[in-house]
């Protein structure tokens, strides 16, 4: 027994030793279009993914033939560890060589970027179910038909998409993504019924998703919006003051207090929608300022993102408290994570195929590396820029809502003001909290604890 131990982990390096060394052999500064094909099937067999992402990419950009299963099987490997995002930029007449499953799934995130529908659907539907992108293919489904209002269709594909995923976790319990887009998938039954504003549907089908979900912090905020269309502006607040704890202070949503101050409105609760108005003013608006001044100053340096993330992750370093505010919030992002997960694993293939013996290959490869790094430098860059764009537009759509809402506070405590109306505001009494057989009391003592996060109701008595 010991003795066959022994020769399988001789064995082991030997079959990495081979596949660099079959590849080393093939090399030529001019390959050719099978030569290629070898080189990279070879790398990728000696797990140099990233490495021969630039040859995979000469590969599917020379050659006019459909892919053979060993070539696409290297491809779907590389898209496993590397990401989607390093083919994304190709044309989609050289990715449609492709047969894999992944490959499928990039194609349709092309079209749906593009509003292509029914070609989105068309490679979505084509992706085996056995296929570890099939939960994420059947998501962006019923993605596509909560999109074009067909939500019955939409609510099947949620049901699916969760079932899939459940599937994939059981053999696979370590994965936060599976979990996550789980837990998406049951916010999507929930969305489509808010859109067909079927609010108390939609209202317990939220609560459904467990606090334990990474997605949870993010659906809260959801939950309060459809909270406000029930007329439940206590129960809105209640969930929206949640976000004043300490384990959500990596999370930038200006829109949350918005929702506070029309909460506070819809109670005619004037003088405290005023309050939060002013607040808001006061932490965002010089900040916000001087960052669309830096955005506009450093919108064509990629570079420059990526430098400034890296620079707040090690130093802490930003602009202002709102810069640095949008850059933590960006840093938490599943996405992110993934992306800087594939930046790490690209070094540290650097690291080992620097440890190979010299020659005119392992220079080429060193090369070809490093192109992968910067395209994923690049890629980290173009992310963060994006977010913060986002971010930024999200807070400039906030303070309209804040102007309106200033305004229109203004105008109704001058028609009270007139009305004489000497409403005795009592607050705190638990007759004017509604619930449903999902939502129970507790009272509240003055600290934050996970498990009552999103369960606060407020108590207070309409000024109306």
């Amino acid at each position: 027994m010991c003795k066959r131990i022994f020769i399988f982990f001789l064995l082991c390096p030997l079959v990495s030793f081979s596949s660099w060394r079959d590849a080393e052999k093939t090399y030529d500064s001019r390959l050719s279009n099978s030569e290629l094909r070898n080189i990279v099937i070879e790398l990728v067999k000696d797990n140099y993914v990233f490495s021969a992402l630039p040859w995979m990419k000469e590969y599917l950009i020379k050659d006019t033939k459909q892919l053979d299963r060993r070539i696409d099987s290297a491809l779907s490997h590389m898209i496993s560890v590397a990401g989607t995002k390093q083919f994304e930029t190709l044309p989609l007449r050289f990715l449609k060589r492709s047969k894999s499953d992944n490959m499928r799934f990039i194609i349709a995130k092309k079209y749906l970027r593009d509003n292509d529908y029914s070609r989105a659907l068309n490679y979505l539907e084509n992706i085996s179910s056995s296929h570890e992108v099939f939960p994420y293919a059947v998501h962006m489904q019923a993605t596509i038909y909560t999109i074009i209002g067909d939500t019955k269709k939409a609510d099947k594909l949620f049901d699916r998409c969760r079932t899939a995923s459940e599937s994939q976790i059981s053999r696979d319990k370590k994965s936060r993504k599976l979990k996550m887009n789980r837990d998406y998938c049951m916010a999507g039954k929930a969305r489509a019924e808010f859109k067909d504003r079927n609010f108390d549907k939609s209202d317990l089908l939220y609560l459904d998703i467990p606090k334990s979900s990474p997605v949870w912090p993010e659906i809260l905020f959801e939950e309060a919006w459809n909270s406000y269309y029930q007329k439940n502006y206590n129960r809105a607040l209640g969930k929206l003051v949640s976000y004043k704890a300490p384990v959500f202070n990596h999370m930038f949503n200006p829109e949350i207090d918005v929702l506070r101050a029309l909460s506070y409105m819809k109670l005619c609760l004037y003088s405290d929608a005023k309050s939060v108005v002013q607040e808001f003013y006061d932490k965002y608006y010089n900040d916000a300022k001087s960052l669309r001044l830096y955005l506009l100053r450093h919108k064509r340096e990629i570079n420059h993102f990526y430098n400034s993330m890296m620079n707040y992750e090690s130093r802490s370093k930003s602009e202002n408290s709102l810069h640095a505010l949008m850059l933590k919030s960006v840093l938490n992002e599943e996405a992110f994570i993934d992306l800087k997960r594939q930046f790490v694993s690209a070094s540290k293939e650097y690291d080992r195929l620097r440890q190979r013996p010299n020659s005119r290959f392992k220079r080429a490869t060193i090369l070809n590396l490093q192109e992968a790094i910067v395209t994923q430098k690049r890629i980290l860059g173009a992310f963060v820029k994006q977010r913060l764009l986002y971010h930024y537009a999200t807070l400039s759509k906030a303070f309209e809502g804040m102007s309106y809402i200033n305004l229109e506070v203004l105008s109704q405590r001058k028609a009270k003001l007139y009305s004489f109306d000497e409403n005795n505001r009592s607050r705190g009494d638990i007759k004017y909290i509604e619930r449903n057989e999902k939502q129970y009391f507790w009272d509240f003592n003055g600290e934050f604890w996970a498990d009552e996060l999103g369960d606060y109701v407020f108590a207070l008595r309409s000024e109306c």
